[in-house]
This record gives structure tokens, sequence and C-alpha cells, in this order.
């Protein structure tokens, strides 16, 4: 019998992680930002955060997620991962930042309802795991559950393609914007 056993008994007290759900199988393109969640698209401008809804993070797309698990929505680097897990930022391997927003003033709820799987400075794929959210959690906590997916260095990338318009069903994986470096002038 080891020590935390002893201290709380057997099974008790020690939270048991959850696995890491199965990446999802994409066939990855350079300058491609895939949907993070499985939700329906909403207008930036509907976003029920301020800051978001005004453009002032970048190119912004809002999901309702009808699904829990967030996936990483392109290949590259885990550049923030706040330890609350209400939002975690990437860089991909092409210079596109994304920064993946899980609900509104979800950070309150200090990582309650909220499992990570990744780590700053982690290298990930598109379509790997990175957080799993419990929307009943979030809803019960009188919060908005929608994932708001930035592109924070607008001002080098722009957004040639929406490939899912408001409204639209996304399934994670999908193909939801395609961008290009902004040309120097």
């Amino acid at each position: 019998m080891g020590l935390l056993e002893l201290l709380f008994g057997e099974g008790e007290g020690v939270p048991e992680t959850p696995e890491r759900p199965a990446p999802l199988a994409l066939d990855t393109r350079p300058f491609i930002v895939y949907a993070p969640v499985t939700g329906t698209t909403m207008p930036m401008a509907d976003i029920p955060d301020p800051i978001f809804a005004s453009g002032a993070m970048g190119h912004v797309v809002g999901i309702k997620p009808q699904d829990s698990t967030v996936y990483a929505p392109l290949t590259g680097t885990i550049t923030v991962s706040s330890g609350t897990l209400h939002a975690v930022g990437l860089r991909s391997d092409d210079g596109m930042e994304v920064l993946i927003h899980l609900g509104v003033d979800t950070v309150s709820m200090l990582g309650e309802g909220f499992v990570g799987y990744m780590s700053q400075g982690e290298r990930v794929s598109a379509g790997d795991a990175l957080i799993t959210m419990d929307l009943d959690r979030i809803a019960a906590a009188g919060h908005s559950d929608v994932v708001i997916m930035a592109l924070t260095n607008s001002a080098e990338f722009e957004v040639s393609d929406v490939l899912a318009h408001d409204g639209m069903q996304v399934a994670a994986g999908e193909k939801l914007m395609v961008c290009k470096p902004r040309v120097e002038r």
C-alpha cells in the first residue's frame, strides 16, 4: 500500500487523469486552419465577448460546441497554456499564431471542468487532442461555452478563404480557413 492510499484510502483522493483522446487523422496542408471542435460556427459579432467580437484579437471564428474535446487546429508548438486550461496558444510551422479560448469568463472556473493533454513548448500535430471541457459544468457555472479561435497575427497573415461560413456545422478537423502571408509594401 502506497502513501497516498494510506492518507486517502484506496481509490480516493487521487483523481485519475483521463486518457488523451485519439488524434484525428488529417491530411494537413500549409496555411490551412482546421476546426478545433465539432459544432456550429457563429458570426464574429455574435461572440459573447466584446474583445473577440470586435476583432481586436485578429480574425476570429466562434464555434458553439457539440462535443467536448478541443483539437490542435494546426501543426506547430504550444506557445501559451493557461493554468486554468481555458485558453491555449499555438504557433504553426509556417508562422501563424492562433489563440483558442474555451468559453467566455471561464477563467473564473480555475480549471474546474477542464482536462489538459498538452503543455507549453510541446510540439503538436493538427488533430491532436489539447483539452477536454465539461460543457455541463460550464453551463452550470453560468458561462457561455463558445469556443473562440483567433488568428492573433492577422497583421502578418490574411484569411484568403473562409471554408465554413456562419451557421455551418463543422466537424473537428474539418478545413475552416485558408490563410496566406501578407505582402510587404
